[in-house]
């Protein structure tokens, strides 16, 4: 028997218990957020939502009551996976969901660097890797960001490595927690990789995945240094160079060269079309007419959002008896949680229901 054979057997009965299209639209008729919350009542959301409800001080229930059943929910099921693979797809599956820890990780920085309450701090957390809700309350409770760095060494946590070797490069100035995030990325990115080449075909699926994750998120860096006139300058003083490469990660599918090619046009529109020939362009492209309206690059983020989900169905497909079963779940339990809320924040701003349907994101 294959060491993925009963974990995708598990992931595939978890998988049909995903909300088809027509309830999630059904939803958007609800007519408030308490009316949402009910609904969910009839669904695979029932357990969360109802513990949920009995711990709120809200009456009726609100926005607070869903989102920590949403919470709940997703780290309830995804977290499941982690026991349902043994052996080389044991680790592979801990290399799938390490991307909760760096995702909490960089909450806890960004929140203690803010002075923000741990309370809230731990309510924006997903404990789902490694780091179970403990150590990251006691993160949370760090006098500060560096404190917190400290503590995940002491621990012989992983993911301490790029931040000390960040702090060792940085001795005398600090480094800011952007620096820590991006240093995180490309720690992360590197050892996924080299984990996954020696895994030798079991590991070609996560492979592509981190290809699509680099990429996406160099996209978004180089869009977002279009026009900033100050970018060397500030980058000299942060990294000795004021070349746009120092904030991309990678290798992902194109070379690092064209995303700073693309992050030195003048204009959005000029590095869309730079990047034209890539496996993007026409996501981009298809983006722009939305982009001249809203003026907001977070239209091309959700773009490509739409376009890894699309990549997540086709794991499935793909690699039916390996990794990619959970890579595809894991995508589509997130964005399934990411319409919800969708759902109720147009309700809570009294939008029609043909306006939330159409900010729901689905794969064809």
């Amino acid at each position: 028997m294959s060491d993925f054979d009963y974990g995708n057997a598990r992931l595939h009965a978890m998988k049909a218990r995903l909300l088809s299209r027509r309830t999630l639209e059904g939803l958007a008729e609800t007519g408030s957020v308490p009316g949402l919350i009910t609904a969910l009542t009839n669904t695979a959301y029932r357990e969360a939502v109802e513990a949920a409800l009995a711990r709120s001080l809200e009456e009726p229930a609100g926005l607070e009551c869903l989102a920590e059943a949403l919470r709940n929910d997703l780290v309830a099921t995804v977290g499941k996976a982690r026991v349902f693979f043994r052996d080389k797809a044991g680790e592979l599956a801990a290399l799938v969901l390490r991307r909760y820890d760096l995702h909490n990780v960089k909450a806890v920085l960004r929140g203690l660097a803010q002075h923000v309450p741990a309370n809230e701090i731990l309510a924006s957390t997903l404990p789902i890797g490694d780091l179970r809700p403990a150590d990251l309350a006691e993160l949370a409770r760090s006098a500060n960001f560096r404190g917190a760095v400290d503590l995940l060494t002491t621990w012989a946590v992983p993911l301490s490595r790029p931040l000390l070797e960040l702090r060792a490069r940085r001795r005398g100035e600090g480094a800011d927690v952007p620096e820590m995030e991006l240093a995180l990325d490309r720690w992360h990115l590197q050892t996924a990789r080299r984990a996954a080449r020696e895994a030798g075909d079991e590991g070609k699926t996560y492979l592509e995945a981190l290809r699509l994750e680099a990429d996406a998120a160099n996209i978004m860096t180089a869009l977002r240094l279009v026009g900033v006139t100050e970018a060397a300058t500030t980058l000299r003083a942060h990294f000795g160079t004021g070349e746009t490469t120092v904030l991309f990660i990678g290798p992902g599918h194109i070379p690092l060269g064209l995303w700073a090619e693309a992050a030195r046009q003048p204009s959005v529109t000029e590095a869309v079309n730079t990047l034209a020939g890539t496996p993007y362009g026409a996501t981009l492209r298809g983006a722009m007419e939305k982009y001249a309206t809203a003026n907001r690059l977070s239209v091309f983020e959700r773009a490509l959002m739409r376009q890894q989900l699309q990549h997540a169905v086709g794991f499935f497909a793909a690699d039916p008896l390996g990794i990619g079963v959970l890579l595809g779940y894991v995508v589509l339990k997130t964005n399934e949680v990411a319409n919800l809320r969708a759902i109720a924040q147009g309700l809570m701003l009294g939008e029609k229901s043909d306006r939330i349907r159409a900010e729901l994101m689905f794969a064809d």
